[in-house]
């Protein structure tokens, strides 16, 4: 231990400031990774780490300074293992590392370095000579242990030629977001049979509809690839991209875009419209029906509506949704955040919601406005109607308890006003409600 710690203080005194190498990089292979603390011989190379996660690095968030994570590390402490293979030990053998904060590093099973508190870039740190001893040409174990306790974390070591450094290539992308085990009884029963059977939109009813929740076909391509060709395999709609329940756990990046695409059997009605349903899109989304282009919308939380009438024909359709999102910028995204951590959570991507086909009238009811006044009893009823416009539009409006008509009313579109009878208000106590009737 009196050698660690003198060795320790030399260390420290002989950080040098990095110099890249111009063409090289590094080679940066994966390293076996674990949260929890191991046993003593963590450091050995006979050590069985067959059990511990693995992942690129470097490894923390990525709000700290002069940090490239390509694995998210947010615990106290990890410790870390690669196999590092030398063609030759470089002369002037050095680590190439960014720590936030205390770091322990290890070379076949020897500690090599201490390295307290942070710093906010890399940084070379030549081996002494009783350190580069412990190399050699081949492979050689590289360990480490970083502790974090406040602000920002980060971990990346290399072994390096402080002569001659090499660049360090971009962090790997993140592919899945954190995964877990946990997941609630209701969940445990979804199937593409069963998943959201509910009829999306019970405050405006309609018989005739078409739910479109099951397995669709998905791909994740570059932003401004075409259509994929080949198609990366099956999801679950209505569950974004990232969720367990989708079938996919996938992050999708800003520069990325999300493709869905299935088949619906439609049967078209001759004076009829046939409007397709999204319940939630995240974030930017372009709809086509058999290679037309019917719609697009921006906005992760809000339902729209497309008329694909005149793309529909008889029989087997080809729907497909283009989706981007960025989670970035000046686009409303909540809590959601490309860097999870605290309260910030993994983002939503994709379909989330019901989507779903109904088929109305020429001329049909879009919205219902209800405006009712508890004194009088009486119920105000507006209507915004789609479709071509023609000129005599009456609106009809029954209020029903149960089976029996308790007002009734005809007029313009505009707004009708009906008066109930003994008017029952709804309450905690008696949650009574009246069903309408509009046309």
């Amino acid at each position: 231990m009196r050698f660690a710690k003198l060795f320790v203080h030399v260390v420290v005194a002989t950080v040098v400031a990095v110099q890249w190498a111009g063409g090289a990089e590094i080679s940066d292979g994966p390293w076996r990774y674990s949260l929890r603390k191991p046993p003593a011989a963590w450091r050995s190379a006979d050590f069985d780490d067959a059990r511990w996660a693995e992942g690129f690095g470097g490894f923390g968030e990525r709000s700290t300074p002069g940090s490239r994570v390509s694995t998210d590390w947010t615990t106290n402490d990890i410790w870390l293992r690669r196999v590092v293979e030398l063609g030759d030990v470089p002369a002037r053998a050095a680590l190439l590392i960014h720590h936030d904060e205390d770091a322990e590093v290890f070379i076949n099973g020897e500690q090599v370095a201490a390295l307290p508190g942070f710093v906010i870039d890399y940084q070379v740190v030549p081996l002494e000579p009783a350190a580069r001893a412990k190399l050699r040409r081949g492979k050689n174990l590289l360990a480490v242990h970083c502790r974090q306790t406040t602000g920002g974390q980060f971990i990346d070591v290399h072994i390096v030629d402080a002569d001659n450094v090499p660049k360090l290539p971009p962090p790997k992308r993140q592919q899945q977001p954190f995964l877990s085990e946990l997941i609630t009884t209701w969940g445990e029963k979804v199937t593409p049979e069963n998943a959201w059977g509910e009829y999306p939109r019970p405050q405006l009813l309609r018989t005739n509809w078409q739910n479109l929740n099951g397995q669709w076909d998905y791909a994740v391509t570059d932003i401004d690839a075409d259509r994929p060709q080949k198609w990366d395999g099956k999801i679950l709609v209505p569950f974004c991209l990232e969720s367990k329940l989708s079938g996919v756990q996938r992050l999708l990046h800003p520069d990325q875009a999300l493709w869905y695409r299935r088949t619906i059997d439609l049967q078209p009605t001759p004076g009829r419209r046939t409007i397709l349903n999204f319940e939630a899109v995240d974030y930017r989304c372009e709809v086509w029906l058999n290679k037309a282009k019917v719609g697009e919308h921006v906005g992760g939380n809000d339902p729209f509506s497309v008329d694909v009438t005149a793309a529909a024909t008889e029989g087997e359709n080809e729907l497909l949704v283009h989706v981007t999102d960025a989670t970035s910028g000046a686009q409303l995204r909540g809590k959601q955040t490309l860097d999870p951590r605290g309260i910030w959570y993994t983002r939503v991507s994709g379909i989330w919601q019901t989507v779903w086909l109904e088929e109305v009238p020429s001329r049909s009811i879009d919205r219902l406005k209800y405006t009712t006044h508890a004194a009088d009893g009486t119920v105000r009823v507006e209507a915004a109607v789609a479709g071509r416009r023609s000129t005599g539009d009456k609106l009809r409006v029954a209020i029903r308890e149960g089976d029996r008509v308790v007002a009734q009313a005809d007029g313009e579109p505009a707004g009708l006003t009906l008066k109930i009878p003994d008017c029952r208000l709804w309450s905690p106590d008696d949650p009574h409600l009246y069903d309408v009737t509009a046309s």
